[in-house]
């Protein structure tokens, strides 16, 4: 059996709304948040920016000033249509940060992130109005850096702001950043609101770059990348010159690089996850011997993936996973491959967002051994060209996803290993991670199973709906169940079932006033659950993820 993949439905979609300050003007002009996505296997996803992200606004000013107000109005009413996800938000920096001064305490700030707070819960309101569906992120601000700018550039145009508030050092500017980053966070927990987040990112720049030269003022030295805690850094030093815009000259904004290292900061935390919401079960590749590649010339070799095609020689990758927890009684409906590179020789261009020149094999099983081989390089497989391609490699850590036809599913082995082979048909050379090492960096599959086979011995009555709203999805502590009229009249049992379909967990509730039913799941093993809601007349199943703590 084989496809090619020029036959598949191939198109882009918008899934992120972005609106704020310069703190999101900027990552809109750098296309962050869409290179974090094609980054974790969705190039195909793209932002919208257009005339809600504007330098210099506040919560304020998108109440008070006509034009703000009319364009976002005007782009959330068009946004209803799209399949937009989550709604990124930067506001609050300005009007509220200038107003500390040296020897100031933080706690100066109050009355203004209060009374920002105040325009942020109207703001927050008619979003949700708006965009009921999606999950707003509050998006937090890093540690500023007025001292390598204004040593290096005396007449850099920020030295007059600088100056006016008395010359505040890096401890000082940090504090106020750390008391307006806890206030929100404060903010955000006591919304109680399924739908916003907030998630704070302070000190990742520190955390990403270090301090390689010495840092001119108190308490000097340097520091490595990643030996800093995050979130928090170092509240001594300010964010590393190298990350900050204009090439080091901007004292408060961040150059390209690390806006879009931020906004990959958000798809770690919460986004990837989210976009990959429906999935019923993760399973990372199984590394060590297990992955590896293959050679033309009978090489072999493990530790990476590597792919390649040249005049003399072609080299495919092999990747492993045990797929044997997957009950018997589960028909998967979908299935998506996550593989990330390390390196590759020849950067693709940005339109590339459909690659055609890379092939997925499968073999229920193994192609030869469970440990990679030379005769993997040609065995058979149970499946050829199985899959549409997503995704663009214009550099270095991009990851492509590999979203496997229907009738390749049947391959994914219920009872042992199944194993890909890969193989690229264009003049290049890259080298991937295998499975031994971090999540969303080594290949990873995500299984969709069909719900009605997912319920089986569960929920047997033919009145059901299969469409039960969780918010959100995946969650830590507590998700929401939405209730449509018909539910919210009648007592409600609620059962939640492991991947195994043994019952963890059953809850009655009484008439709903509020519309949704909150469970705490905080006791619960992180993976993979089933839900269940019945009335006596009608039941409805979902499934959810339970996050690591």
């Amino acid at each position: 059996m084989s496809h090619a993949q020029n036959a598949c439905d191939h198109k882009t979609s918008p899934h992120l709304r972005l609106i704020g300050d310069s703190w999101m003007q900027f990552p809109v002009i750098y296309q962050a948040y869409d290179s974090a996505l094609a980054k974790y296997g969705f190039a195909d996803y793209y932002s919208l920016g257009d005339g809600t992200a504007v330098i210099g606004a506040t919560g304020e000013s998108w109440w008070q000033e006509p034009f703000e107000r009319d364009a976002l109005e005007s782009a959330l009413t068009l946004d209803h249509d799209k399949p937009i996800d989550i709604v990124m938000i930067s506001l609050g920096g300005n009007g509220v940060a200038f107003e500390g001064s040296h020897n100031d305490p933080p706690s100066v700030l109050y009355p203004y992130l209060y009374r920002n707070k105040l325009f942020m819960d109207t703001l927050f309101d008619f979003i949700h109005l708006k965009l009921p569906n999606a999950q707003i992120i509050w998006q937090g601000y890093d540690y500023p850096n007025f001292l390598d700018p204004i040593i290096d550039y005396p007449w850099n145009p920020y030295r007059d702001i600088w100056d006016s508030h008395g010359q505040m050092p890096p401890w000082e500017v940090n504090s106020m950043l750390i008391y307006m980053t806890n206030f929100t966070d404060s903010v955000v927990q006591a919304y109680n609101k399924p739908y916003i987040h907030y998630f704070n990112c302070l000190g990742l720049m520190q955390w990403i770059y270090g301090q390689p030269t010495p840092l001119r003022g108190w308490p000097g030295g340097t520091y490595p990348p990643r030996s800093v805690p995050l979130p928090g850094g170092d509240p001594r030093y300010p964010s590393p010159q190298a990350a900050m815009g204009l090439n080091g000259l901007d004292t408060y904004h961040l150059g390209p690089k690390s806006f879009t290292e931020l906004a990959e900061f958000y798809m770690r935390k919460y986004i990837s996850n989210y976009l990959r919401k429906e999935r019923d079960s993760t399973v990372h590749s199984q590394g060590a011997d297990k992955d590896g590649w293959v050679t033309s010339g009978n090489q072999t070799g493990t530790g990476e993936i590597q792919l390649g095609k040249n005049s003399t020689t072609v080299t495919k990758g092999i990747i492993s996973f045990n797929t044997d927890f997957i009950p018997a009684d589960k028909k998967i409906k979908r299935a998506s491959l996550f593989i990330r590179n390390k390196t590759i020789n020849k950067k693709f261009p940005l339109s590339n967002v459909f690659p055609n020149f890379f092939k997925l094999d499968i073999v229920k099983g193994t192609f030869g051994n469970d440990a990679v081989e030379a005769s993997d390089f040609s065995a058979p497989a149970s499946a050829y060209d199985i899959a549409c391609v997503a995704g663009n490699l214009r550099g270095n850590e991009y990851t492509l996803r590999f979203d496997l036809h229907e009738d390749a599913l049947q391959y994914i082995n219920k009872t042992g290993t199944t194993q890909f082979r890969i193989e690229i048909t264009d003049e290049n050379f890259i080298r991937f991670y295998n499975g031994d090492t971090a999540e969303l960096e080594g290949p990873y599959l995500d299984l969709y199973y069909d719900t009605t086979s997912v319920t089986t011995g569960i929920i047997t009555q033919k009145n059901m709906d299969q469409n039960l709203q969780l918010f959100p999805n995946p969650a830590k502590n507590e998700i929401a169940i939405q209730l449509s009229k018909e539910w919210r009249s009648k007592k409600s049992v609620v059962a939640i079932y492991n991947t195994l379909g043994a019952l963890v967990s059953t809850s009655t509730f009484d008439k709903s006033t509020t519309g949704e039913i909150k469970l705490d799941i905080s006791k619960l093993a992180a993976g993979d659950y089933v839900i269940s809601l019945e009335n006596g007349e009608t039941k409805s199943a979902g499934t959810f993820v339970k996050l690591h703590e």
